[in-house]
Formats: structure tokens, sequence, C-alpha cells
């Protein structure tokens, strides 16, 4: 995996107190877990192994790595996004993920939430 100035990489583990849903943290060079964000799947339909290879492939991206598992074939839908905006900078981000099986409407997927300044470089 690919760090960012050597400041650590980001790990997931499922989340001790929701179903469904990861804990993203930053793990630092001696090996401290700082949680910086989390990943709440919202469809009760999707499969849990789908779930948390998503979650695999965002913690992947935050790392800095283009290497992603391709889930289209599996989920047979187009995974769509929308980042709500910001009114502060201290603010999290918040990106709502939908899904789209190419006809009628989008449904909400799920949920990623990371505390400001993670992403950009960390």
């Amino acid at each position: 995996m690919q760090t960012v100035e050597n400041k650590g990489i980001f790990i997931y583990r499922a989340s001790p107190v929701l179903d469904r849903s990861w804990m993203i943290y930053l793990k630092d060079q001696q090996g401290d877990l700082t949680p910086v964000g989390d990943y709440t799947v919202l469809d009760r339909d999707e499969q849990q192994e789908i779930s948390e290879k998503k979650v695999m492939n965002l913690v992947s991206l935050l790392n800095g790595s283009d290497q992603v598992i391709a889930l289209g074939e599996k989920t047979q839908s187009r995974l769509l996004f929308h980042r709500k905006p910001k009114t502060d900078a201290t603010d999290p981000t918040q990106v709502i993920f939908y899904t789209f099986a190419g006809a009628g409407v989008s449904r909400e997927n799920a949920i990623l939430t990371l505390e400001a300044g993670v992403g950009d470089g960390h």
C-alpha cells in the first residue's frame, strides 16, 4: 500500500456498535489507531460481502492506490455518489452513495463520513 507523507495508512474494522457499518482508522507508524470516519450501509438488501468490498475499495483509494475490486458484474448496477456541500471547513466530509440498476431511479446505498481534511493528503 502506498502512504502519503509517511503519516500512516488507513484501515477499516467492523463497527462495534452498528450492524452493517465499518469504522475507518488512520494507523500511525507506532501502530496506534485514530478513528477518522465511518461507512454505513443503508440498503438492507445488499450482500454483506459486497458491502465490505466497497469499504475495501474506499480504504484503498484513501491510501493512494488505484487498485480496486471491480464489482459491477456482481452487483449488476452502477454506483453513483453525491458529496454533500460543507458549510464550514471544519465540517466532516459526507458522501452519499446510490445504486442504479439501469432503469427507474437510483436508490440510496450507503453513507461515508470522514473528518475534515481526511483524504486530502491527510
